[in-house]
């Protein structure tokens, strides 16, 4: 598509008397059409960087494309790297050029000992229409660090009413006030992901509002940034986030301390209709199925579980079939669709098929069990880092598993059950 965009917006016509110059002719086009062959720039390819590259030729065509092109090439802007530029450029259009903040819907902010500029904390006041904010952090860069024009830009970002979605990665920003997560009014997306640093509780201002009601949480490294953000309070009644209306949970830990935040979180999320929960060893699902109580967490329909084998002598389902033995007992529960996710490192597990995979086809496969569960999807990965003998026989094995150790499950008509089994090889020197 840019390739005949730019072959058309260069056209040498033979008799420039019968010609109409280029302007024109994109002029005459109607404006969806102009619409329709920008989107189709925007989309052309997978890689962003070639569509980007197409819309910045197409933009210079003419006027009439510039607007169209400017809409999707700052729709999203990341400071790490824009367009192949050095972050430096970016704040340096948006104060050269204001009118190209009012594209910018998705922000994602890159903290580092060279981020803060002078151009920095005036283009980020500039962004007016922010949806997507995703903060990523740099341990030498936290809030006391910055300029009280930079921590004003910070307020400003937060404080916006478009701002829905919030992402806080890495190491955060060391420091970071709480009330600023609690002054996004309209906030329904937030992720803290591996966010090691507490939050602070540097005092709210007092015209904040009602707390964000938070629709949607995802936490990878729960302490202790959750932990603060549950204890921090803006008075005694208030919390700085409303988690109690949260419909979609997902959560990755692998330390024991994981347990108590999510507990904690449960107990306060009863109206959740979608849990992911991910656990890396020596993390365990145990306590799973007292914490969730699906007797009267009668709104959870979608539950997907993953979890990593990495230790020979390590539990096959991370303490999971106790749990989903638990759970099948809670008669009145409307779960509907259940994900295992399973990958092995090595061969490690290989010789427990026989015993624990036929546990779990006991408990899933009883047609008293999860009355309301549809559909039961069974994802399996094993890593051998070396194709070592007996290996393929193995692999075998667990291809067959279907048939030969999950019977239960493969012969229930009016359960949906998914099996796949992938190999992962990669050989050590």
């Amino acid at each position: 598509m840019s390739s005949y965009l730019c072959m058309y917006a260069n056209l040498d016509f033979p008799d420039r008397r019968m010609a109409l110059s280029t302007q024109s002719m994109i002029e005459i086009l109607p404006y969806d059409i102009l619409e329709t062959i920008i989107q189709k720039l925007a989309e052309d390819s997978e890689d962003k960087r070639i569509n980007n590259a197409a819309l910045s030729v197409a933009s210079l065509t003419c006027q009439a494309f510039l607007h169209h092109c400017r809409t999707h090439l700052f729709s999203s802007i990341d400071t790490y790297r824009y367009l192949g530029k050095p972050q430096g450029n970016v704040p340096h259009a948006l104060v050269q050029n204001p009118s190209l903040a009012a594209h910018c819907q998705t922000l994602v902010l890159h903290l580092d000992p060279h981020h803060e500029t002078g151009d920095m904390a005036e283009a980020l006041l500039q962004l007016k229409k922010i949806r997507s904010f995703t903060l990523c952090g740099h341990p030498s860069r936290g809030w006391n660090t910055f300029s009280p024009r930079m921590q004003q830009a910070f307020i400003h970002l937060f404080g916006l009413p478009s701002l829905t979605e919030v992402r806080i990665v890495c190491e955060g920003m060391p420091g970071l006030p709480a009330f600023l997560l609690s002054s996004c009014r309209n906030l329904v997306d937030l992720s803290l992901i591996n966010p090691y640093t507490a939050l602070t509780s540097a005092s709210c201002p007092a015209d904040l509002g009602p707390p964000p009601r938070l629709l949607s949480l995802h936490l990878q490294g729960l302490y202790p940034a959750m932990t603060s953000l549950l204890d921090i309070r803006r008075s005694e009644t208030v919390p700085i986030i409303d988690i109690s209306h949260i419909r979609s949970l997902s959560v990755y830990f692998e330390a024991e301390d994981g347990h108590k935040a999510l507990e904690r979180i449960l107990l306060l999320a009863r109206k959740l209709e979608s849990f992911h929960c991910y656990v890396f060893p020596p993390a365990t699902f145990r306590n799973l199925a007292r914490m969730l109580d699906l007797r009267s967490l009668t709104t959870l329909r979608s539950m997907h579980l993953r979890f990593l084998i990495v230790d020979e002598m390590q539990d096959l389902f991370a303490g999971l079939i106790e749990e989903l033995e638990e759970m099948r007992h809670h008669k009145n529960t409307g779960l509907q669709e259940l994900l295992l996710d399973l990958t092995i490192e090595r061969d490690t597990g290989c010789r427990f098929i026989d015993r624990e995979w036929k546990k779990l086809d006991d408990i899933i496969g009883n047609p008293s069990a999860f009355p309301s569960l549809y559909s039961f999807t069974f994802n399996i990965t094993v890593l051998f880092f070396n194709l070592y003998a007996h290996a393929e026989e193995r692999v075998k094995r667990f291809k067959e598993m279907k048939m030969t150790q999950l019977t239960r499950l493969s012969s229930r008509e009016n359960r949906e059950f998914h099996f796949e089994f992938s190999v992962e090889s990669s050989f050590e020197t």
